[in-house]
Formats: structure tokens, C-alpha cells, sequence
């Protein structure tokens, strides 16, 4: 039994995982494509470490007490095979997945582990297995419980870290909202966040933005207008050369999470009677555009 496993090693699992070989930790990264070590090129917490990887679920020996899930949210079912061998009632699943249903998406597959959603701040790129290029911030939010301080604690004396939150609604949204206004179109036009400064982008960018954020404190997030206009600022001038997951996604042929953030505010706001048109219809356009 493993202390900690790892489904999914891409650019953010990389990243967290790394930092938790670094500390000594006992963790095994559940990958396709296996490597020795980790690496992350950082300016801020650059950071080497060995580490242990496995191809095939039947190399586990039984249940991990931590689980952290970086596999994309439509990549989940996928990954059950793995959940069959990690999960048991006394395991901790972190969802570190885009999108605010992720105990929804996890519950089935987990075999009654508890399941701590979390908000992803990670600027990496993967370079290659195990090795990631990271940009900015390092750190995920979660709800204040127990076993959040738990995993604070795993990271301590770790430039990746975990900040406890009183108000975990408000915060999945707004990072619902970043990735709604940035994905997206970034994908469908095939051009980096300089494309929200392009005539018509930014009126668009603003619709998706509002119906996100009107379904959201309708939930109960405390998400105003006045926030909303400085993000939509933010996004167009000071991360203006930045590209999105999706995007990559799209360029390099692979499906899109399309499903995960804009169905998301989609089926929220269809049961709360909350209008949702623009939203609607990047999905629409993101569905008829991603491979299966």
C-alpha cells in the first residue's frame, strides 16, 4: 500500500507530485508512459527528485491513503481501472480537475473514498514524462475540513502549496469563470488570449463571463460586476501572449474539455432558470469540433 498515487502525470500532477517526491514522500505516478525521475524547470521552485512510475494497474499492490486525480475530467472514466486498485473507503481522492462537479464525476469510481474537490493555480507545460516547464503559481484550494489541513500538511516545507478556504464555492467559480472566458475561444479561433482584444471578442468573452457568474451566485458565490470587468481586463492585456489547455488540446488533435466547464454552467443554470445562451453555444461549437 502506497502512501500517495498519482492517476494522471501530465503538466499540474507533475508538478505536485514532484514536490512530494522531493519531501520524501512515498508516491506512485499511475502513467502511460513511464519515467525515473522528475523534473521541474521553474524560476521560482525548480526541483529534481526519483521517481516511481507504473503503466498497469495490476502493478499495484492494494489501496493508497491519498489519490490525487490529474487526469482531465472527460478522461475519468477512463482511468476507472486504476480507481479499482487505489480507492477503498479509508482513501482521500483530490480532484485536481477543471470544472465544478467533480465529486459528481469521481463518485461512481472510488468505491466510497472521500472525495476533496479542489481549485487548480498551476502555469506548467509538459515537456516531457515527468519533466514540466512551470510559469506561475503552484497551489490548490480546498474547502476547509479535517482532511484539507491533512493534505496542507503534506506539503509543508513545499513551495507547492495547498490554501483552506472558508468560502470554496465563491472560488470554484471564479476559476470557472477564467476558464470559460479563456478556453474556449482561445480554442475555437486557434490563437492565444491576444484573440480577447480582437474586434467582437471581448463582447463575447463578457457574456460568457456573466451567465457563468449569475449561475454561480445563484449557488451561493460571492462574485460581483465589479470583479468580473477586472478579470476580463486581466485576461486581455497582462496574460495577453498566454495560450489555454484547450487550445493546446485542439492544436495537437486531442478532445476538448468543453464538457466539464462550459456544460457545467449549462446544466446549473437549465436548473436553476438561469439563461445561459452563449455558454450554450461554445459548447455546441467545442462538441462539433472535438474528436471523440
Amino acid at each position: 500500500m502506497s502512501e500517495i498515487s498519482i492517476v494522471g502525470a501530465g503538466s499540474v500532477g507533475t508538478f505536485f507530485a514532484a514536490h512530494l517526491a522531493a519531501l520524501g514522500h512515498d508516491i506512485v505516478a499511475c502513467v502511460r508512459r513511464p519515467f525515473q525521475e522528475y523534473r521541474v524547470d521553474s524560476a521560482t521552485s525548480p526541483i529534481t527528485a526519483p521517481a516511481v512510475s507504473v503503466t498497469d494497474p495490476s502493478q499495484i499492490a492494494g489501496p493508497s491513503t491519498w489519490v490525487f486525480v490529474a487526469v482531465k475530467a472527460h478522461q475519468t472514466a477512463g482511468a476507472a481501472e486504476w480507481f479499482d486498485v487505489l480507492c477503498g473507503a479509508s482513501t482521500k481522492v483530490v480532484v485536481m480537475q477543471n470544472g465544478v462537479e467533480g465529486v459528481e464525476r469521481l463518485t461512481p469510481y472510488v468505491h466510497g473514498a472521500e472525495i476533496i474537490p479542489s481549485v487548480v493555480y498551476c502555469g506548467s507545460e509538459l515537456i516531457e514524462p515527468g519533466h514540466v516547464r512551470h510559469s506561475n503559481n503552484g497551489y490548490l484550494i480546498v474547502a476547509d475540513t479535517p482532511s484539507a489541513h491533512a493534505l496542507a500538511s503534506l506539503f509543508d516545507g513545499s513551495p507547492a502549496t495547498i490554501t483552506i478556504s472558508n468560502d470554496y464555492v465563491t472560488d470554484e467559480w471564479r476559476k470557472l469563470g477564467i476558464n470559460t472566458v479563456a478556453n474556449g475561444i482561445t480554442a475555437l479561433t486557434s490563437r492565444r488570449l491576444e484573440v480577447l482584444a480582437a474586434p467582437g471578442m471581448n463582447a463575447i468573452a463578457r457574456r460568457i463571463l456573466y451567465e457563468g457568474w449569475a449561475v454561480g451566485r445563484a449557488l451561493g458565490a460571492d462574485l460581483t460586476d465589479e470583479q468580473a470587468e477586472q478579470l476580463l481586463g486581466y485576461l486581455t492585456t497582462t496574460r495577453s501572449e498566454g495560450g489555454t489547455s484547450m487550445l493546446w488540446d485542439r492544436l495537437a488533435g486531442r478532445s476538448t474539455e468543453h464538457d466539464a466547464l462550459y456544460g457545467a454552467v449549462v446544466r446549473h443554470g437549465a436548473a436553476l432558470g438561469i439563461p445561459t445562451p452563449t455558454n450554450e453555444t461554445i459548447l455546441a461549437l467545442l462538441a462539433a469540433t472535438s474528436p471523440p
